[in-house]
């Protein structure tokens, strides 16, 4: 026992440098003349990972304010909360990472190699008197272990605070929805000494929310812009002045600004991650049509359309190769025939691929989803925003919203903007029509059960020109009236925007629409402009922001032509499935991204498959289209 007495001096000694290891966090009193930026700089941090640190923070530092920063000296090792203390007795001392024990009667090295999880070379060589054999009373030292598991853990579920002035255990308990004995089990200091005016303690990370919780520092990046953060965080421009109107004069590399928060509005953000020697098998199918005897690409739609997603699924397969994913590609041309595309998906071997993106047309899909339906692959359906819920399979994936989705993401759009406006809805005589009426009335009815929603109808098949006069007179002058279309039918366009879009000034008007497709092409821009038109959509490119720019100067490079939408859906497509794959062949729960031109938040389906919910609002500001959030309200926009 002597000699395990001798270790209590070494205790000693050695807590002097425990005290300044055992905290993972400590404070930090704000000297005069530093900011954010050099402090951050001095610690070796980004200002954003100190931010996060200490929320309370709004804009900047003051003189002898307390910052929390990461402890330099921290070791693990000495935080008996991650280290394995299963074999430690009572008569045990834990001194510099090293347990020092005083074998006892019956112990054998076989037995403390078991009892303290150690190896017999970890012994050996911190024992080198071992070699002769184990005595009773021997004091040996045994290497501390880090419980791996633990550790995670503790990080992932825990944050450090600051303990203010007033702040008392039953206080930071009742903030944290935990109770005392919680507390102190997290901070066993807390439970020996009380709290500590400035001293960091560790809380659980689900905190009550406040209104500051909803937002989160973040730093302007290398050649970001204004238009592109707004993007990336689903604000709009206004609303980010608001919230910084420093940036009035626009935003600098550097700069940190306040923006919501991703993860209190909903689903995460889907992080990009290819873990070592990740490999994937994928099949494309596409009508390429390349058993005819000559391919006209200046007239031949369909080909042009497979051609373009192709070359850009070929740059994201090229771009995550470089990131070090393996992927091996086979292509199929499915000629646009669903009996082809049935012999195509009869090979066993694509019941082991992880994904089969195509065929293009529903028809082809469903063929191929009936033959690999209990294979492994997960079926991708580009481009088509038909109904897929008929279609039953559970590894079914929809690319792109169908109308019914559009529909419901414009509704949740106006009910979220909606102040009392005038309410038209104007219908056309075909069965679509009459569909996209019945199914839109209800909700615009409900939001203000005491207003008349006005309904203006077509006669013959033709509103003429005099009725929607007529119209105009019974509306209110000082109020914005919204207009709903219900068809694409290209006769009723030219008849709703040729009309709308000579209102007078003075009559303020939005038009909402439910899609936008080829038919709109003929539709003058300016009426379009001119009410303000509003449209959800599944792609849309920003050809001003870095991310197409990268990716058009890569396509032209390599394939010596100007991108199409087709191309980046291609891409975008490819890119965001391999790298969610890579991961795990959960589409559902790993959150939501934004690639060059389409956002994708895939949900279940009627029938239980996935679709891809995520899509962008657009507005016609002038001749500009501009990609919306859905908080700000609408009369500000015009």
């Amino acid at each position: 026992m002597k000699h395990l007495k001798l270790t209590v001096f070494l205790f000693l000694f050695g807590w002097v440098c425990i005290l300044a290891q055992d905290k993972k966090f400590i404070t930090y009193k704000v000297q005069a003349g530093e900011t954010i930026q050099s402090i951050s700089k001095a610690l070796s941090i980004t200002p954003y990972d100190l931010l996060k640190l200490n929320p309370d923070v709004k804009d900047n530092v003051s003189q002898d304010d307390i910052l929390i920063i990461p402890n330099r000296e921290y070791d693990p090792l000495v935080d008996v909360s991650v280290v394995d203390l299963s074999g430690v007795g009572d008569k045990d001392i834990i001194v510099d990472e090293f347990i020092y024990h005083e074998v006892l009667p019956k112990e054998t090295l076989y037995s403390i190699i078991r009892n303290f999880n150690v190896t017999s070379e970890d012994l050996t060589i911190n024992n080198p008197f071992l070699k002769n054999g184990l005595r009773i009373g021997q004091v040996i030292k045994i290497p501390l272990k880090i419980d791996e598991t633990e550790l995670k853990a503790k990080e992932a579920n825990t944050q450090p605070y600051l303990v203010k002035p007033k702040d008392t255990k039953y206080s930071i308990a009742k903030k944290f929805n935990i109770s005392i004995d919680y507390l102190e089990e997290l901070n066993p200091k807390v439970a020996e000494s009380g709290l500590q005016i400035d001293d960091v303690i560790i809380v659980p990370i689900e905190s009550i929310a406040t209104e500051e919780d909803e937002f989160l520092i973040y730093e302007v990046q290398k050649l970001e812009t204004m238009y592109g953060i707004t993007r990336k965080f689903e604000i709009s421009e206004e609303e980010l002045l608001d919230l910084n109107p420093e940036i009035k004069d626009g935003i600098k590399e550097g700069m940190l600004i306040k923006v919501p928060d991703p993860l209190k509005k909903g689903k995460p953000m889907f992080v990009d991650h290819i873990p070592a020697d990740s490999s994937l098998k994928i099949a494309m199918m596409l009508p390429f049509k390349s058993k005819r005897d000559s391919l006209n690409f200046e007239s031949d739609r369909l080909l042009n359309i497979s051609t373009d997603f192709y070359f850009g699924a070929l740059l994201a397969i090229d771009s995550l190769k470089k990131q070090g994913l393996s992927v091996h590609m086979k292509v199929f041309d499915t000629e646009n025939n669903k009996q082809v595309s049935q012999e195509i998906s009869d090979q066993v071997e694509l019941q082991e691929f992880d994904a089969v993106i195509g065929p293009l047309f529903l028809s082809n899909v469903k063929v191929v989803s009936d033959n690999l339906k209990y294979g492994k692959p997960l079926i991708i359906s580009p481009i088509s925003t038909k109904d897929h819920s008929y279609v039953n399979n559970i590894k079914l994936v929809q690319e792109r919203a169908s109308l019914e989705n559009q529909t419901e993401e414009m509704l949740d759009y106006v009910k979220a903007n909606y102040e009392d406006q005038d309410l038209i809805i104007i219908k056309n005589d075909s069965k679509k029509s009459q569909e996209q009426y019945n199914r839109i009335l209800a909700d615009l009815q409900a939001l203000n059960p005491e207003k008349e929603v006005k309904i203006l109808e077509p006669k013959d098949g033709y509103i003429h020109p005099d009725e929607f006069r007529v119209f105009r007179d019974t509306l209110e002058r000082n109020i914005v009236n919204w207009f709903f279309i219900t068809d694409n039918e290209p006769a009723y366009l030219g008849d709703v925007f040729n009309n709308l879009g000579v209102f007078p000034e003075a009559d303020s008007l939005i038009v909402f629409g439910f899609e936008k497709d080829r038919n709109f092409s003929k539709i003058d821009n300016n009426f379009l402009a001119r009410v303000h038109f509003h449209y959800p959509i599944n792609t849309f490119i920003d050809y001003n922001a870095l991310s197409y720019k990268n990716f058009e100067a890569i396509y032209r490079r390599k394939y010596f032509a100007w991108p199409s939408a087709y191309a980046v859906e291609g891409f975008d497509l490819t890119f965001d499935l391999l790298q969610r794959l890579a991961s795990n062949s959960d589409m559902i729960s790993q959150g939501v991204s934004e690639r060059v031109g389409t956002r994708y938040d895939f949900i279940e389906n009627t029938s239980g498959g996935i679709i891809n919910k995520g899509m962008y609002i657009v507005k016609y500001d002038g001749l500009e289209e501009k990609v919306l959030n859905t908080k700000k309200p609408l009369d500000s926009d015009l």
